[in-house]
């Protein structure tokens, strides 16, 4: 973990609402689909940051997944999402 666990707790203890699916924290943002979206089985949270320019680095706890990468694009800003979405639920 980047961060010591009292730290990284103040830090994703209070999430707002940006735009769905993401919430921002504390220098974090959250991935959080709701059971409706996918009611065969709830997906895992990932926490961590995007850029602008298709750039990630997350971290899933439930599978102890890092996702780091970019896809150097700015045309489509959902789209690193969504692949990691994809990543996340194939394993």
């Amino acid at each position: 973990m980047l961060f010591a666990p009292d730290l990284f707790g103040r830090m994703t203890r209070r999430w707002h609402r940006v735009f769905f699916p993401m919430r921002y924290g504390y220098g974090m943002m959250r991935v959080d689909l709701p059971r409706s979206f996918r009611p065969w089985r709830a997906f895992p949270v990932l926490i961590g940051h995007s850029g602008s320019t298709g750039s990630f680095a997350y971290y899933c706890r439930e599978k102890e997944l890092y996702l780091a990468g970019t896809l150097n694009q700015i045309a489509a800003p959902s789209r690193p999402v969504r692949l990691m979405i994809r990543i996340a639920e194939a394993r």
